[in-house]
């Protein structure tokens, strides 16, 4: 591990816009640890990235639910005296359909990667985290936590329960992190991307087939990329914001839901039970 060069750690890194973010960290200069179950996409991405102060970065292929792998990958990185200036969560899965026809299996590993993992994450770089942010070295960035949640934490959509929980947790967590990492000289961001083209949507466990149809035509209209995403990501976590949602759509409803929540809640709620209604 090269200790000059501050080291980015990036979950959901494989795709999307986990991947989109840790093309543009590289490009600032940070050395990457790149994680994600997806091995095979771990590599493609590793072939796009040029070495970092002369070393490679490091691909990790691990399920962010395992609190095992977390402590054995922190313990690693302490051992190696790497500079952990900065961690990216944007690992996640998606469950589509009411509540009652979601498998308790389904809601389980969805909140175990979307959340657990998520405050697993968290508590075991935040060590790491704190012992870089007493280095005279500043990094590209600030130092501390960028967690990629969803629009979806706002508005509540029926339909996507445990996606829309979990997604508000993360938000939760970062505004405590916000504030218990603040004497570490640590800060915390949550993005809250409109609905984005990725991997996310075709991996997904939907209740029925229709629905999934549904869902997709949807994905035709939107206006973001990941591209788009992890550049307002990124501006967002450098000016140190807390809470930010990415997209025009989800700007709107962000401010809505603070301005006028059962207008808001109650429209969106129409739109997604006529749509379910459509599927049976």
């Amino acid at each position: 591990m090269d200790e000059r060069a501050p080291v980015a750690v990036v979950t959901g890194a494989a795709s999307g816009i986990g991947r989109a973010i840790a093309l543009r960290l590289a490009a600032l200069g940070y050395r990457l640890v790149l994680i994600d179950q997806d091995h095979q996409g771990l590599l493609g991405l590793n072939a796009s990235l040029l070495p970092v102060g002369g070393a490679d970065h490091e691909l990790v292929a691990a399920d962010t639910s395992d609190a095992d792998a977390w402590e054995g990958l922190a313990a690693t990185l302490a051992h190696d005296g790497a500079d952990v200036a900065l961690l990216v969560q944007a690992a996640g899965v998606l469950v589509a359909g009411r509540l009652a026809d979601c498998s308790p299996t389904d809601i389980e590993r969805l909140v175990g990667v979307n959340l657990t993992g998520v405050m697993l994450g968290a508590r075991a770089m935040a060590p790491l985290l704190a012992r870089s942010a007493m280095s005279s070295e500043a990094p590209p960035l600030p130092r501390g936590v960028l967690n990629v949640a969803s629009i979806f934490a706002t508005v509540s959509p029926p339909g996507f329960a445990a996606y829309n929980a979990s997604k508000a947790g993360v938000v939760a967590l970062t505004e405590t992190l916000r504030g218990e990492w603040r004497t570490l000289g640590l800060t915390a961001t949550a993005v809250l991307p409109g609905v984005t083209p990725t991997g996310l949507f075709s991996k997904a466990v939907y209740a029925d087939e229709h629905l999934r149809d549904t869902v997709h035509r949807r994905l035709g209209k939107s206006e973001l990329t990941a591209d788009s995403v992890a550049d307002a990501a990124i501006v967002a976590y450098r000016r140190k914001r807390l809470v930010v949602p990415i997209g025009r759509r989800a700007t709107r409803y962000y401010w809505l839901k603070r301005w006028l929540p059962d207008w808001l809640l109650k429209r969106t709620a129409e739109e997604a039970n006529r749509e379910l209604s459509d599927v049976g």
